[in-house]
């Protein structure tokens, strides 16, 4: 569904009544060109049982006749409806009354023709009769009480005042009493107030639908804000999602944030973070990774996840030099980060991506000793004034595509049995 639709209630009611009148039509023209196939195979294969109905040889040709009229007028309310929705208009009351007084003429017109010719009441029986109630029901679909209430006002009309000139003019005998067809026109009249119930309810649903899919749409916006659009999709299908898998993870620290934002309003703060991380985010998505953890003066990324990839590790190098591409051009073009430092700290191995937490509250993780171990060298940039620390199991994989570096050695880190080795990128 387009944005503009989401944002304006009116133009999405507007799109849907469109689209149900265009069904409604489509479905109209289709019923009346079987009716005339139906009918030119009666006329030819049952030609001694329509004599011995008919009277006049004219009276059972006219429904195929007012049947193919019908179908243009239809064919021409489709164009009027297409036209409309190229425009984007609205369809107007012109159009309605067009739809209401159309539809109700030509049956009407044939039963009055037909009874004369044949000089009857026989055909207030008629099948024809039935299509009223089709046209009723089928009002349902324009969405409008009005339209329903004054189709089936204005039938139940016609056929109360056919029925007493037909039964005065051309007396018949029939089964029932005269009256049972008064009634039958009462019958037209509450089905089109029915229908036109069944309208105002179909709109109030579809303007709930609306507001369900502007809510659900809102939900997404916010909560891709928060996890990649990959791992949004990945949640969407399975809520309980967890997975083992081989990711890069990047740690980046601001340096002496707090020093630098002390003397800010807490509106400019919020406007000092928007601006460094929203590019920074935007790289990161750009190079196939996904933050985690966005705090106040970091945040914590990984790439391979939540689908595997086996190249993560050049996906998060590409992504480190973009940053600092991003970061030399900030410097020059934009006075408050002028002075602007920040350190990167990366690791790779397997980790466990998954929701963590209780029914009513859950945080999407990533969790395992490779997370603790790019956290701490990222934090060894401010002992060794370096920007960018990495692993040597990574720099193993990015070896390649590193022109410049040094080994820091093996440290010994916090919570740690074993030392891992640090090289330092320029």
């Amino acid at each position: 569904m387009s944005e503009s639709l989401l944002s304006n209630p009116k133009a999405y009611l507007k799109a849907e009544v469109i689209k149900s009148e265009k069904k409604r039509l489509d479905v109209f023209i289709g019923f009346l060109l079987m009716t005339t196939l139906m009918a030119l195979v009666l006329q030819f294969a049952h030609a001694e049982l329509l004599k011995d109905t008919f009277k006049n040889p004219f009276s059972y040709p006219l429904i195929m006749v007012f049947s193919i009229v019908m179908v243009l007028m239809f064919v021409i309310g489709r164009k009027w409806v297409l036209r409309v929705q190229r425009t984007k208009e609205k369809l107007t009351r012109k159009y309605y009354w067009y739809s209401i007084l159309m539809e109700i003429f030509f049956p009407s017109f044939w039963l009055v023709l037909a009874s004369s010719i044949e000089e009857t009441a026989a055909l207030l029986d008629s099948p024809v009769v039935f299509i009223y109630f089709i046209l009723i029901i089928v009002s349902s679909l324009h969405l409008e009480f009005w339209v329903s209430a004054v189709m089936g006002l204005l039938i139940a009309i016609f056929f109360a005042g056919f029925t007493y000139w037909v039964t005065h003019a051309y007396p018949t005998p029939f089964g029932l009493p005269t009256l049972t067809y008064y009634l039958k026109s009462f019958m037209f009249l509450m089905s089109g107030i029915v229908a036109g119930a069944v309208a105002n309810e179909l709109k109030l649903r579809l303007l709930k639908t609306y507001a369900q899919i502007k809510s659900k749409e809102e939900i997404e916006g916010l909560f891709n804000q928060q996890v990649s659009k990959e791992m949004a999709e990945v949640l969407k299908v399975k809520k309980d999602y967890s997975a083992r898998l081989e990711v890069t993870i990047l740690f980046l620290d601001i340096r002496d944030f707090t020093q630098k934002v002390q003397h800010l309003t807490p509106e400019e703060v919020n406007k000092f973070q928007n601006d460094f991380f929203a590019p920074v985010i935007e790289i990161i998505n750009d190079s196939k990774g996904i933050v985690n953890q966005i705090m106040g003066d970091g945040l914590m990324a990984t790439f391979g996840a939540p689908v595997s990839d086996k190249t993560h590790y050049n996906c998060a190098w590409m992504a480190v030099n973009r940053i600092q591409q991003f970061m030399e051009m900030s410097r020059i073009h934009n006075p408050i980060f002028k002075d602007l430092e920040v350190g990167m700290g990366l690791h790779c191995g397997e980790v466990l991506i998954g929701n963590i937490g209780t029914e009513s509250r859950r945080q999407l993780s990533v969790s395992g000793t490779p997370v603790i171990i790019a956290s701490r060298i990222e934090q060894l940039n401010k002992e060794m004034g370096s920007s960018v620390l990495i692993s040597k199991v990574l720099y193993d994989l990015l070896k390649d595509r590193v022109s410049e570096y040094k080994s820091k050695g093996k440290i010994k880190m916090k919570g740690l049995d074993e030392e891992i080795e640090v090289i330092e990128i320029f």
